[in-house]
Order: C-alpha cells, then sequence, then structure tokens
C-alpha cells in the first residue's frame, strides 16, 4: 500500500513539475525584459541637438519651423536635420547646394 501511494506522488510531481518549472522561466524572462526597458527608456535614444541660432531657423505655412535655405531642392524641411547631403550644415558653403 505504501509503495503504491509513493508511486502516485511520484507520478503527481514529474506531472506537477513542467507547469511549475515553465511558470518560474516565464517570470524570470518577464522580470529581465522589464529591466531592460527600463534602462532603455531612461537613456536617451538620440543625441542632444545642438542649439541653433534662430537665423537658421525659417517658418514654413503647414510645415513649421525648418532649419536651413528653403530654397534647396535638398532641404528636409524638419526641424531636426537640415537635409540628407549636408545634414549638419551650414547652407551657404554647401557644394551641393541646388535652388528649386
Amino acid at each position: 500500500m505504501l509503495s503504491i501511494m509513493l508511486d502516485i506522488i511520484i507520478i503527481l510531481l514529474v506531472g506537477v513539475a513542467p507547469p511549475i518549472l515553465s511558470l518560474w522561466m516565464l517570470h524570470r524572462t518577464q522580470a529581465h525584459y522589464r529591466q531592460i526597458n527600463s534602462a532603455a527608456i531612461s537613456t536617451p535614444i538620440l543625441p542632444k541637438l545642438k542649439a541653433l541660432p534662430p537665423a537658421e531657423m525659417t517658418c514654413i505655412d503647414g510645415f513649421g519651423y525648418v532649419i536651413g535655405k528653403v530654397s534647396c531642392k535638398y532641404n528636409a524641411r524638419s526641424p531636426y536635420i537640415r537635409c540628407a547631403v549636408n545634414p549638419s550644415g551650414p547652407c551657404q558653403d554647401c557644394r551641393h547646394y541646388d535652388s528649386l
């Protein structure tokens, strides 16, 4: 009788062990990714942009403020990047400057 009960307990433990191990691993993995995400949120992804003088900013209706000369066809019309060819500027000495 004792051996039958011992066999039943062993069978139950073997049957319950994989789900318990799976839940434990899931909890550890989620805690690890929460830690990674909190570190990623606290670190800035983009580098700090240097302050631009107001003379380089132009206001365009529908776009807002943009950097650089808007008359250039390579201008990105963005407040963050000047153009794809010369993103850090300045426009006046750029050899790729091409007016519209």
